[in-house]
């Protein structure tokens, strides 16, 4: 198959592969699984495999590190790669460079989403890669950006995903996006769907059973 870059991905369709992340502690929640927490009453990391395959994912890789037994019934019914974060003290950027790594050589591009946007929609996502389907061709990345804040989830070319697989690039922490690249496409838009997560106990008394708290 031909690389499928930015700018050139409307000529046949985009070969999309998705990773969930979830190996976090969720520590500033007091140690809760956020995977498991409950919107409208469907657990979060379901909730996101869900609307991944609803929005035309062809590979879909969930990264599980802390609570990884209690995670993994939520795969079922899925044909979903699992792949386990093996330290306890893990961070974000090995997260993302264990879940490229476990998609496959037929990607164009990767979408890398955090289990604990309650938010999304699958509209949300198809608007996403149809902003990278329609980047310029030297684009390696798009990432929304709301009201001047970089949000998720975001997108990583077939070149991207293999600099992150090799341990290259500054691709991981995040701070980069606070200054421009001009590799990086900082999509802007003005859906506040993409910058709500769920990180504190305000944010999981907001959402949990549902976005009105209740």
């Amino acid at each position: 198959m031909d690389d499928c870059t930015p700018g050139q991905c409307t000529a046949r369709r985009l070969h999309v592969g998705a990773v969930v992340l979830a190996a976090g502690a969720g520590s500033r929640l007091g140690f809760k699984p956020k995977g498991l927490i409950c919107v409208n009453g469907e657990p979060l990391l379901r909730r996101q495999l869900r609307m991944l395959s609803e929005a035309g994912a062809d590979e879909l890789v969930v990264v599980l590190g802390h609570y990884r037994e209690h995670l993994m019934p939520l795969l079922a019914d899925y044909d979903v790669t699992a792949v386990v974060q093996p330290e306890d003290a893990h961070s974000q950027a090995a997260s993302l460079k264990l879940g490229v790594a476990a998609l496959s050589e037929s990607v164009d591009a990767a979408l890398v989403v955090p289990v604990d946007m309650p938010a999304l929609e699958v509209q949300d996502l198809i608007a996403l890669i149809g902003a990278y389907k329609h980047a310029e061709s030297h684009i390696e990345f798009v990432g929304p950006r709301v009201n001047g804040q970089p949000g998720n989830p975001v997108l990583l070319s077939r070149a991207a995903v293999a600099q992150v697989s090799r341990g290259e690039g500054e691709f991981g922490s995040g701070q980069w996006r606070h200054r421009e690249a001009s590799w990086a496409l900082n999509w802007i838009t003005d859906n506040l769907h993409y910058l709500i997560d769920i990180d504190t106990p305000d944010h999981l008394r907001h959402w949990a059973d549902g976005p009105s708290g209740s």
